[in-house]
């Protein structure tokens, strides 16, 4: 589910991305418009010894693509495969049968046999922890369950249902010409249009290894009535999480006061109400997700899962009766009863073990980059960073030049 989170979240900051850009460098000033021009000229004007060539940049790019790919195998197994398996997996437990001998007689009849036998017998319920309670207890039951590969499992449906999503919203958007808000529906309609094929994505990553192809993990649309309304709930979910931080930055000035911080080419001074005023967004986004997205994604997939044919395994424990029950699912009004029950039956400690999971994500999405950095840091030195700065340096005003120019600003 994270994939899903996070596409819409990327969506909307490109956009925003893209906006502010045009006004910064439709309104730059005169003096920071020569300073760019002054700053482009340094690489050619340090000389050749300071000159840097192709292959020295090899080790930092080769770092920089390993930390990219294990950020996003990272935040693929941890936030959409065992995600979806803690959303799904319900409470289990083993059986003891422990039968003591009956205590010494010389002659037993038959009937005092019987019930010696009877009494002699105890059983012992234990309660099974999770196997998602811990990423290492989950990694190594998908191993063994489907091999190696099993932490990328659905990976081939993820790809095709955000290319096909992104393909129908964004192809819908520009038709339209809509702006945030209208991108916000067609990012909606793009979803319930699709909700066959994550509804197949997530039957992939849930299920055990099978023969079965592709277009017979698709359900039959009969069957599918009932998880429109999670998946509406869902997206709109994810575009709340999205835009309402937005809008709490816009409310509180943060985005003017940083645009003209720029335009006046200097450092953004930030007071401590400012810094309270920043930390708002952050918050809120945090809170947002919390209450109102993962309630959304657990309904979503746990309503997907119940939907699984009956000839199909999950990888963990599930039962699909806690979701829907006796209910009848071609009845009038069943949808909304299971749409309710498939978050009433995701218990408190259920909830509490998919945050920390999303904890540890976020945890190791930092961690990665963080060393990662500071090997590229190391790399950078040993090229020289000096010669490394000014080209950065040059370069960056070079682009900023030509995206300027094509603004239509003149410097004037």
């Amino acid at each position: 589910m994270a994939g899903s989170m996070e596409s819409a979240a990327l969506g909307h900051l490109a956009r925003r991305g893209l906006r502010a850009a045009h006004e910064h460098f439709s309104g730059m000033n005169p003096t920071l418009f020569e300073k760019l021009q002054s700053d482009a000229k340094l690489y050619e004007a340090a000389g050749p010894e300071m000159e840097m060539k192709p292959r020295e940049f090899l080790p930092v790019a080769i770092t920089a693509i390993i930390v990219l790919v294990l950020m996003a195998s990272v935040r693929y197994t941890l936030g959409n495969v065992m995600a979806s398996l803690a959303m799904i997996e319900s409470p289990s437990t083993t059986a003891i049968i422990e039968s003591s001998p009956p205590a010494y007689k010389e002659e037993v009849s038959e009937k005092e046999a019987l019930l010696d036998a009877d009494r002699d017998v105890e059983i012992m319920v234990i309660q099974n922890k999770p196997m998602t309670a811990k990423i290492s207890t989950t990694i190594d039951h998908l191993q063994r369950t489907g091999g190696f590969a099993a932490r990328w499992r659905g990976l081939g449906f993820a790809i095709f249902y955000h290319a096909l999503h992104g393909l129908t919203a964004n192809t819908l958007a520009g038709l339209l010409g809509l702006g945030v808000f209208g991108h916000a529906f067609t990012y909606i309609f793009a979803s319930l249009s699709l909700a066959r094929v994550h509804m197949a994505w997530t039957h992939k990553m849930i299920t055990t290894p099978s023969t079965m192809s592709w277009n017979k993990r698709f359900i039959p649309r009969k069957q599918c009535k009932a998880i429109l309304l999670p998946t509406l709930v869902f997206s709109v979910a994810q575009q709340v999480t999205v835009i309402l931080p937005i809008a709490v930055a816009f409310a509180l000035g943060i985005p003017q006061k940083l645009h003209n911080a720029h335009v006046a080419g200097e450092m953004p001074m930030m007071c401590p109400a400012d810094m309270l005023k920043l930390a708002a967004v952050p918050a809120t986004a945090l809170f947002v997700a919390i209450t109102v997205l993962l309630p959304a994604a657990v309904t979503l997939t746990r309503v997907e899962a119940a939907l699984l044919p009956e000839d199909q395994e999950t990888i963990v424990p599930f039962d699909r009766s806690s979701v829907i029950g006796e209910l009848d699912m071609t009845a009038r009004g069943s949808a909304k009863k299971v749409f309710v029950q498939a978050w009433r039956s995701f218990d408190r400690a259920a909830r509490l073990r998919l945050i920390r999971l999303y904890a540890k994500l976020v945890f190791v999405q930092v961690t990665i980059p963080g060393v990662g950095m500071f090997a590229m840091a190391t790399e950078v030195a040993m090229i020289g960073g000096d010669r490394l700065a000014i080209f950065v340096k040059s370069g960056g005003a070079q682009l900023q030049l030509a995206i300027a120019e094509a603004h239509g600003h003149g410097g004037q």
